[in-house]
């Protein structure tokens, strides 16, 4: 079996038909179908144009797109952290309120999203009978043997405390949307990554250009004594000080073998015109910011122990 791994969509339709066209994927009037002995893989963040890049209508069709081809095994879907905030942001907590915020931030966020669903908040909607059952229903990571898929870190510290849970277990849907609890803290990282502290007073501007006092970190590096901040921000980001790692951040990682197998995932964001090629070569990070403007990446399994570029494939 070839996988066809594909990398965060945000609802970018105009791309992932494309895409799937150009990988030898054919519409049959159901769903795309791909070529004899090939699967798709999604690494989560379906959904949520990100703000000022709106694609109207986009959201859906992708969903759609991604459940009927994965009815008829022909493609599989793990949660990403847009997945797993819409979840939190549709569920009241036992004290009435959302688990997620429904303002601010958050609700540009997923904005796109709600405009896809102008009925949501109906019980009987498209959205809560289908695409929330759906999204609970995804699993947080994959191992199929000759490589690994996860939406942002293969951490596994974390995975016994969700082995066997659901989201669907309204109890356990509270305790991960808690960041305060085992469940909140493990699933947190496996969908957004290790996040270390920036020592006062230093910040830094987002990508949407929110101040920020952690960056995202190499989780599948492990920080020597000496290392500084900028050397370990991924992707490199010339706004991180070089000031030292503290030393308490390294006991959150976990770093990743180099004889393991190849491990894929998404989340990050690399710039548009990154070279499209691994980390390492057992590591690959697939997203190069389709949501605003980079291309929409693949990598095209054939088995092996070592990722080569030759099999990426994108559309712009």
């Amino acid at each position: 079996m070839h996988y066809d791994i594909i990398a965060d969509v945000h609802g970018r339709f105009d791309k992932l038909e494309p895409l799937l066209l150009k990988m030898g994927y054919q519409h049959d009037g159901v769903s795309f179908v791909p070529p004899v002995g090939h699967t798709a893989l999604f690494l989560g963040d379906l959904i949520d144009p990100k703000p000022g890049h709106p694609q109207p209508g986009g959201v859906r069709k992708v969903l759609h797109a991604v459940k009927a081809m994965q009815e008829r095994g022909h493609a599989l879907a793990i949660m990403g952290n847009h997945e797993l905030n819409a979840i939190c942001y549709h569920t009241n907590g036992p004290n009435g309120d959302p688990l997620r915020v429904q303002e601010g931030k958050n609700q540009r966020t997923h904005q796109g999203t709600l405009d896809d669903f102008p009925d949501h908040k109906d019980p009987a909607s498209e959205w809560q009978q289908v695409w929330m059952p759906w999204m609970k229903a995804m699993p947080l990571y994959l191992d199929l043997g000759g490589f690994r898929a996860i939406h942002a870190c293969w951490h596994p510290d974390y995975f016994e405390i969700l082995e066997g849970k659901s989201l669907n277990d309204y109890e356990f849907l509270v305790a991960c949307a808690d960041q305060s609890r085992p469940e909140g803290e493990a699933i947190e990282v496996l969908l957004k990554g290790v996040e270390v502290p920036l020592p006062d007073p230093h910040d830094f501007e987002d990508h949407t250009g929110i101040k920020r006092r952690h960056f995202r970190a190499r989780w599948w590096d492990m920080p020597g004594d000496d290392v500084m901040c900028r050397d370990l921000v991924f992707p490199a980001n010339d706004q991180i000080p070089e000031v030292p790692v503290a030393p308490e951040a390294r006991g959150m990682f976990s770093p990743y073998p180099s004889d393991a197998p190849p491990v894929f995932f998404g989340h990050y964001f690399k710039p548009a015109d990154a070279t499209q090629e691994p980390e390492r070569p057992n590591v690959a990070c697939l997203d190069h910011s389709a949501a605003i403007g980079g291309p929409l990446v693949a990598y095209r399994w054939k088995g092996g122990v070592v990722i080569n570029p030759e099999n990426y494939i994108s559309q712009p």
